[in-house]
């Protein structure tokens, strides 16, 4: 009678074990939050122990954007010997909504809903990213899991994304500053110049269509982008507000139709 109550006593202590166990295994295959390295630098260490380089995990959108603005951004996930892909998203300061029906949102990060199958060994999920409301520096973080969709952690892999800088701009307005319609395509130079922070733009369309407005530094890197949206013909200007970039010389760019200009600016301060 003792041996039954023991065999009792270690079946139960068994089965209790092994759901444990099943919990630990299965617990995190639909999603965990606190992953990346906005929080740790421990990954996905329930699956491997450390990250593996030929896991590539990469984030892609936009390098600017205004304040409050929402963006659309792209995770990617690949190792050419896995078929399944787990993720976590997560935002230093901005908010973070899912957009693919793969992922929800936990604990205000992208995480995965389930296992998500890959093709060819990458998997591509899209999330929406909301700016502050204050201009500034921000920062998305990624953790990528590629998996062999087996239920288990066994022979899974993992990787950190490479941090995803954004610049939070203050917001921009373009302003008409007349009804005439030029008979020519014009980009001023800007004034003040040299400035610091503020200048104002002018520019004349005398078509309507696409209008861009960019601004590069002195290596040809693109660092802020005013104007990017269909405009009327007419006479524009445009208020930046360059508070954030170094002292330095840069050049901006006008682009509507055949048209293209550039002109020299200096930051000073």
């Amino acid at each position: 009678m003792k041996f039954f109550k023991k065999g009792i006593i270690i079946s139960t202590v068994a089965a209790v074990s092994l759901a444990v166990f099943s919990v630990m295994i299965y617990a995190y295959s639909a999603g965990i939050s606190g992953r990346t390295k906005k929080t740790t630098t421990s990954g996905c260490s329930c699956h491997n122990a450390a990250a593996t380089t030929d896991v590539t995990v990469t984030i892609s959108g936009p390098d600017s954007v205004t304040v409050n603005q929402t963006q659309l951004y792209t995770l990617t996930v690949t190792k050419a010997s896995k078929t399944g892909a787990g993720l976590d998203v997560a935002a230093k300061n901005g908010t973070l909504s899912a957009v693919s029906s793969t992922v929800k949102l936990l604990n205000g990060e992208i995480v995965n809903n389930t296992n998500i199958p890959m093709t060819s060994g990458t998997v591509t999920i899209q999330f929406n990213y909301t700016a502050p409301s204050t201009a500034g520096i921000d920062s998305l973080y990624a953790t990528g899991l590629a998996t062999n969709s087996g239920g288990t952690t066994s022979g899974d892999d993992w990787n950190f994304a490479p941090g995803k800088k954004i610049v939070v701009r203050n917001s921009i307005g373009i302003q008409p500053v007349s009804s005439e319609i030029p008979g020519e395509y014009r980009l001023a130079q800007n004034y003040p110049n040299p400035f610091n922070p503020t200048t104002k733009i002018a520019f004349e369309i005398p078509k309507g269509g696409f209008v861009s407005l960019k601004v590069y530094d002195i290596t040809g890197k693109e660092v802020y982008a005013p104007v990017a949206e269909n405009l009327q013909a007419g006479k524009y200007s445009v208020d930046i507000n360059a508070g954030i970039l170094s002292s330095g010389v840069y050049f901006y760019s006008l682009r509507a139709g055949d048209f293209q200009s550039t002109k020299k600016m200096t930051m000073l301060k």
